[in-house]
């Protein structure tokens, strides 16, 4: 009769009992495998990749740490480091005193500003650059643009306040160029702003249209002037080769002539030493000799005429000398 009454427990509430703790184990494991995961994916974020025409600097807490050249970097993810890649080898420009155009076709419009001569000339210069030191241009400088175009412009106006407007249209192109190069880097390496000015070029100069036709002349009358002395250097180098040339035929015949009268003048010399030594051994033998010998050079260019004064009556006397 005992066993008729057997108290019996359900078959739901026997599984029931152990079920509740497995879920509990189940949402913990996924709990601690999604914190692993994003664990994982946060010091992830510490890798930066750096590319060949690149460089990195890697700051911690705020603080520069480290320079990270081309490759693959680990660093902690932020907050505690920070990493800022650059392009150090993409060359910048930045106009001084005007906006760059964005176009080809736009006309440049530069600023007015005073020749040392009080003239008012309209200059546009573009400087290029690049990142010389990542750290320096990262901490020292927000507006690098800005920077480069101030210093740019106070260096160009103080350069044309030293030259006058001829020199500046005509031969000082150049020299604004080198000396604005070379003046904004000093300054821009005062302020340690990590960049590198590698060129300066003048993309437009002018001046008003009536002063600017009066300084054409003059460029042109440098031109003429220019041409007309390369024309005479032309005329020089083929003359003086010419003239060298009959100075040095006119110098040899000189100097023939010079040996042949001293030679004649030695055979005189010595054909009067003799007739004076034959003419003290026979004085009238000699004074006739002489006389007969210059009758000989003297009478074949001679014509003669004899006239017969005597009708035939006489003889005519032909002696050429004597009675």
């Amino acid at each position: 009769m005992t066993a008729s009454h057997e108290h019996v427990v359900p078959q739901d509430g026997a599984e029931s009992a152990p079920r509740q703790p497995r879920w509990r184990a189940y949402a913990l494991r996924g709990g601690i495998v999604f914190l692993l995961l994003l664990i994982a994916a946060y010091f992830a974020t510490g890798f930066h990749l750096v590319a060949t025409d690149e460089q990195a600097l890697a700051r911690r807490l705020g603080a520069p740490h480290a320079r990270l050249g081309p490759g693959m970097h680990w660093r902690f993810p932020w907050p505690v480091d920070r990493v800022d890649v650059l392009k150090t080898t993409s060359v910048s420009k930045v106009g001084v005193g005007f906006a760059l155009p964005e176009g080809e076709q736009e006309t440049v419009i530069g600023m007015e500003l005073l020749t040392g001569d009080t003239n008012i000339l309209s200059i546009a210069l573009v400087l290029q650059y690049v990142i010389r030191d990542p750290a320096d241009f990262l901490l020292h400088v927000e507006d690098t643009r800005a920077l480069i175009g101030g210093l740019a412009e106070s260096v160009l106006t103080e350069v044309l306040a030293g030259m006058s407007v001829d020199e500046v249209l005509t031969t000082g192109r150049l020299a604004i160029q080198d000396r604005v190069k070379i003046r904004t880097q000093e300054l821009l390496d005062r302020y340690r702003s990590g960049v590198q000015i590698t060129a300066s070029s003048i993309m437009a100069m002018t001046l008003d249209a009536a002063v600017a036709q009066a300084f054409q002349d003059v460029a042109d009358a440098m031109a003429d002037r220019e041409r007309s002395r390369n024309e005479a250097r032309v005329y020089a180098a083929n003359l003086l080769p010419k003239a060298r040339g009959e100075a040095h035929t006119l110098v040899q015949a000189a100097q023939s002539r010079r040996e042949q009268r001293i030679a004649q003048a030695i055979g005189t010399t010595t054909r009067l030493k003799a007739l004076q030594q034959e003419y003290a051994k026979a004085p009238e033998l000699t004074r006739t000799r002489l006389y007969l010998e210059a009758m000989e050079r003297a009478l074949p260019r001679v014509k003669a005429y004899i006239l017969d004064t005597e009708g035939g009556q006489a003889p005519v006397n032909l002696r050429v000398r004597g009675r």
